[in-house]
């Protein structure tokens, strides 16, 4: 009788660890000030592409470039381009959600782009998610059930460059699409946590096919 009751509190101290992680989580088909995971991702890649290497999030090995091009309600945070294994310390203004890739591609034309069409940049930004494997969030300790469906897709392409400066003379990047696993945090209470995530891809493709994110945050929130 002892052990069967062990067994069951034990039982549910897990269960309720991980319920705790996914409490934090937007549903997946969630509308933020009108907009979804769709618009936040399109807009996540703007954001990243946006600031030159030396002070880009996504390049940061630390954390200290966390709040560059920041702005409005929600505060992204960056994974890492190609396979990165990265520990980050980010402090967060109170009240912000926070939205960030599991494992996530993007596609977008050259420069002289040769007819490159939306089709083909979704096709292409999906090709190794259909297959990813080993997904994790774990916010202070819980983890987030099911994160595989927590996929968003574009469906309507975009321009990955809209948000560099003009006198970084981007070309056109039009068509370009975006395809992964993304979450929006609800705004964290203030002080310390930790934010966990990652995956990896499964395909012998040779655009990013065997891709592994394993991403860390210490974040404060004030």
């Amino acid at each position: 009788m002892f052990r069967m009751l062990l067994g069951s509190v034990l039982f549910a101290a897990v269960g309720l660890a991980h319920s705790a992680g996914s409490e934090m989580v937007q549903d997946p088909g969630f509308k933020l000030g009108g907009r979804s995971a769709v618009e936040l991702s399109a807009d996540w890649w703007k954001w990243a592409m946006s600031s030159p290497a030396e002070i880009n999030p996504v390049r940061d090995m630390s954390g200290a470039q966390c709040g560059t091009g920041q702005k409005g309600a929600v505060w992204f945070l960056a994974g890492g381009f190609g396979s990165s294994k990265i520990k980050r310390s980010c402090t967060i203004p109170a009240g912000k959600h926070i939205f960030f890739p599991v494992i996530n591609m993007a596609y977008w034309p050259r420069e002289e782009n040769n007819g490159f069409t939306c089709d083909q940049a979704m096709k292409n930004a999906a090709m190794n998610n259909d297959t990813a494997l080993d997904l994790f969030v774990e916010l202070d300790g819980a983890a987030v059930t099911e994160p595989k469906k927590y996929r968003a897709r574009t469906r309507k392409c975009f321009d990955i460059f809209e948000r560099v400066p003009k006198s970084q003379m981007p070309f056109n990047a039009y068509p370009s699409a975006s395809d992964g696993y993304w979450i929006l945090l609800k705004p964290l209470k203030p002080g310390k946590h930790l934010l966990k995530f990652g995956g990896r891809y499964n395909t012998t493709s040779t655009d990013y096919g065997r891709m592994v994110q394993d991403i860390e945050y210490e974040i404060s929130v004030n």
